[in-house]
């Protein structure tokens, strides 16, 4: 049972569906709902979604629901796509459908502005009214919050600085276009590279550690550790392509922090964020004109955020 006075914050993924009930105003968190999220397309992976909420909130307490997901979100609560969520291809209007079956109000964000609200009330963005999250796991996303609101544009695109060009012709990015942010600092950018190489004949513990599994960020911290050259290489070259946008990102909208966060943040810590702010590439008018924190609320920024955004839209 939920407490009385929370809502329920839903974070879709592409693997796992999560709901916990959460205070908005403290954070705090109770109660927790896990499925994996159906591959059998949206319908269904909306079912599963109704079925987690119901089973945390099985005597429905919560005041309303937020669910963050992995696309655009516009008019509302129309999410145009998830590109991770297989088969979602078409525009559904996932807060008509939830409400419907849930007999509550339900908030929908994109899953990064959801993280970034939440760093904004209740981590490292705490204190200023302007902030930039930038998640680097897989890929790389952000949410910008602008006089303490999340801010996400007609087509839902505010803060996808991870295809923002760096390197215009450069490197492939998994959404097609080349030279983009992510084909840099992304995880999944790394990897690619990190395979190129290889293939080319340059040993990498990066490869060695994944063998034919997929490149965890946990395999990029531990070569980097052992001194391997392909990886601090790979890692300047991310380095440098985040200290550009940032900086670029920063001058534009006069920010005075950014939150640095996601798998690869994560687990590389504190010294990668200052490996950014000191960077020779930070764009725009330099490091001096905002700072780099490490994001604070960690895994569940989801679901919090979620629950704030319910909070704001229909307390």
């Amino acid at each position: 049972m939920s407490p009385p006075s929370a809502y329920i914050g839903v974070d879709l993924g592409g693997t796992k569906i999560l709901a916990r009930a959460v205070d908005p105003q403290t954070g705090a968190a109770s109660g927790r709902a896990k499925t994996p999220t159906p591959t059998t397309g949206p319908g269904d992976v909306l079912d599963a979604v109704v079925a987690t909420v119901s089973s945390l909130d099985a005597f429905d307490d919560a005041v309303a629901i937020g669910i963050g997901v992995p696309g655009f979100v516009v008019g509302a609560s129309t999410v145009v796509r998830c590109a991770n969520i297989a088969g979602w291809e078409t525009p559904i209007d996932v807060g008509q459908r939830l409400r419907a079956a849930l007999d509550r109000p339900v908030v929908v964000g994109n899953d990064v502005n959801c993280g970034a609200l939440a760093e904004h009330r209740l981590g490292a963005g705490r204190g200023v009214d302007e902030l930039l999250a930038v998640f680097v796991g897989t890929g790389v996303g952000g949410g910008l919050v602008m006089h303490g609101s999340v801010v996400e544009g007609a087509r839902g695109m505010v803060g996808e600085i991870g295809h923002v060009t760096v390197e215009p012709g450069g490197r492939q990015c998994g959404c097609g276009g080349r030279g983009h942010l992510e084909a840099y600092a992304g995880r999944a950018g790394i990897e690619r590279r990190a395979r190129e190489l290889a293939g080319e004949g340059r040993r990498t513990q990066l490869v060695d550690l994944a063998g034919t599994g997929t490149m965890k960020s946990r395999h990029l911290a531990r070569a980097l550790d052992e001194g391997d050259d392909v990886a601090e290489e790979l890692l300047a070259e991310a380095v440098a392509a985040l200290a550009r946008v940032i900086g670029n990102a920063a001058t534009i909208l006069d920010l005075r922090r950014v939150v640095l966060g996601g798998g690869v943040v994560d687990k590389l810590g504190q010294s990668f964020v200052d490996r950014i702010a000191e960077s020779e590439a930070f764009g725009g008018l330099g490091s001096d004109l905002c700072e780099l924190r490490l994001a604070e609320r960690l895994d569940d920024a989801g679901v919090a955020g979620a629950a704030i955004l319910a909070a704001d839209r229909t307390g």
